[in-house]
């Protein structure tokens, strides 16, 4: 059913019916029974074509995020590196990924898990070598693989060159001098010194630390041993920009920008956050983060990648920025992510109105192109958060959304995190904040690719273990690429589906009414395709047909292999079941 014939579709769900209507997009028609969303040429910030010809490589692919620590282990220490992701290059082509993000492999003493930098242009050697890097480059095109890298650019550890430099500097005269955000702080009565405010660390405790050398406070968004760069120092950018280059040189195809909305603070260090009244909530980092300056460095940032041509990406992470932050990210030359998903089952349930009107507002951008993502490295996996039955409809909706999606490692598995309750923290925000609940490590554990003792991460001890409560001796690669039905290749046969035009475009059509399973329309001038995922937890009868439309082919199912023709009037969804139907002309 192309664009230029919709017709309304009827909808009963249960014993309970109620109207379901698309908008009908023809030219004359004025008069509609039912208001739906009609969500259309959301585009390319760079390229406003809605032709699957003009789209840029970000926008067809899938983005698969690596955490190299945890994905495969090459020479027995325990620890993932790059020759092992070099290994597993072929493992992409199986599932149809053409775009690898990696997370920090960068030069580090490791307290944050390489997000603390002390080099930002060397590897660090439990990784590999750049000789590793060079062959992960040179393989990785050679199977048509793109590759992002992560780049921190609002912190550096205390241990970079950098930061020795500006607390042993003398005074201004030293470009150093001014290279990080110091500030004398505040000496009272009795002589003590104490920080200039209130201003709090992510991890927890003062945002201000007294360096011993230079008898001053220097800020630190994070961890004390992640001291923030003054932006507002030229030289930061110039030395920043040096690294930019020195990455573009070496043929990586895009930058995932971490944590840019803490990049700068309020100028005035005067100022302290107020505190809350009348039961409001804290407003902690209302002078550390969203400040309006961020964007002319993106921009500048934008600049550099462009001098290696326009298809560089520029993608951020811009966790809890408010809704009307999105669009200047956009302006600036970049893609914001759009984290609203991973946490949908806390927000509101996971029902189908809270995904519907998630996914709404993540494509209410006004014309830039939209990206989902439903896990990462700093939030439990789907099949623990949403649980275990629905991980495979969760990968459908992510992959048949509009724009391009973030598939974290193992989630095209349904892989569960690990289990390590009573066992020691590895996660530096659970040992810094002294709060086991802040570990992140369930979700960091290592890919599971067979059913041997270590799931074929590592021929030596693990530097998370491999718990039982993953099921690992069954949910792992060899053991899925035998079974048509497993999540894997349900999650590779969708890949292939994403391929298809109407995939390609941003055209989506919800129901006016939503009930308890998720119902939309993707669709070209061609073809018209159902996505309908049941995310309740009872079984769920509906009835779809559109006008004198009463058949379609069901091109995929979580829980059927074969394609088959079936009556729109009559679709039984299991909990956690989801079907694609391509609609009858």
């Amino acid at each position: 059913m192309g664009k230029d014939t919709k017709q309304k579709l009827g909808f009963c769900e249960s014993n309970k019916c109620a109207c379901l209507m698309f908008l009908v997009v023809v030219g004359a028609i004025a008069a509609v029974v039912c208001v739906t969303l009609l969500v259309e040429d959301i585009r390319d910030i760079y390229d406003h074509g809605e032709n699957n010809s003009s789209l840029k490589w970000w926008q067809k692919t899938i983005i698969y995020q690596i955490y190299p620590r945890s994905f495969q282990d090459s020479d027995g220490d325990g620890i993932g590196d790059l020759k092992g992701i070099i290994s597993r290059l072929d493992y992409f082509e199986y599932i149809h990924v053409d775009t690898i993000w990696l997370s920090p492999f960068f030069e580090s003493p490791m307290k944050d898990f390489g997000y603390d930098v002390s080099n930002y242009t060397a590897i660090a050697k439990v990784f590999g070598t750049m000789e590793d890097f060079d062959e992960l480059m040179k393989q990785a095109k050679k199977r048509g693989i793109r590759v992002i890298i992560d780049f921190v650019p609002n912190h550096s550890s205390t241990e970079h060159e950098w930061f020795n430099r500006s607390r042993h500097a003398k005074d201004d005269k030293d470009p150093f001098w001014d290279f990080y955000v110091w500030n004398d702080g505040i000496t009272l009565a009795n002589g003590t010194r104490v920080p200039p405010n209130n201003w709090e660390s992510v991890f927890g405790g003062s945002a201000w630390k007294l360096d011993s050398i230079r008898n001053t406070f220097y800020y630190h968004a994070f961890l004390t041993s992640q001291a923030d760069l003054n932006y507002r120092n030229p030289f930061v950018l110039e030395k920043i920009g040096e690294v930019i280059r020195f990455w573009m040189n070496k043929g990586v195809d895009g930058l995932r920008i971490d944590a840019i909305p803490h990049l700068f603070e309020a100028k005035d260090t005067s100022l302290n956050v107020p505190k809350p009244v009348n039961g409001e909530e804290p407003d902690t980092y209302k002078y550390t983060k969203n400040q309006p300056e961020i964007f002319n460095v993106v921009k500048q940032w934008r600049k550099i990648v462009n001098e290696f041509g326009p298809d560089r990406f520029l993608l951020a992470e811009t966790f809890g920025i408010p809704k009307e932050e999105r669009p200047k990210y956009y302006e600036a030359g970049s893609v914001p992510f759009y984290f609203k998903l991973i946490g949908a089952k806390n927000q509101c349930g996971a029902t189908a109105a809270c995904l519907q009107g998630i996914i709404q507002e993540g494509l209410d951008i006004s014309g830039s192109w939209p990206n989902f993502v439903i896990g990462n490295h700093d939030n439990l996996r789907i099949a623990d958060s949403m649980g275990q039955k629905y991980a495979d409809a969760m990968n459908l909706m992510l992959l048949t959304l509009p724009g391009t999606p973030t598939t974290y490692y193992g989630e095209e598995l349904g892989m569960k995190g690990g289990d390590y309750k009573g066992l020691p923290s590895q996660d530096p925000f659970a040992i810094t904040s002294g709060n086991p609940n802040n570990s992140r490590d369930s979700e960091r554990n290592p890919m599971q690719w067979n059913n041997s003792i270590n799931a074929g991460f590592t021929s030596g001890k693990p530097w998370l273990p491999i718990t039982t409560n993953t099921d690992y001796e069954n949910v792992n690669v060899e053991s899925m690429k035998t079974d048509n039905t497993s999540s894997l290749n349900l999650y590779r046969r969708l890949a292939e589906i994403r391929q298809l035009p109407a995939f390609r475009t941003t055209n989506i059509m919800f129901p006016d009414k939503v009930g308890k399973v998720l119902v939309y329309e993707r669709y070209d001038d061609q073809t018209s395709y159902l996505i309908v995922i049941n995310v309740d937890s009872s079984p769920q009868r509906l009835d779809l047909r559109a006008g004198d439309i009463t058949t379609g082919v069901r091109i995929f199912s979580t829980k059927y292999v074969t394609e088959e023709r079936i009556e729109l009037g009559n679709i039984f969804l299991q909990p956690g079941e989801g079907v694609i139907i391509r609609m009858d002309d």
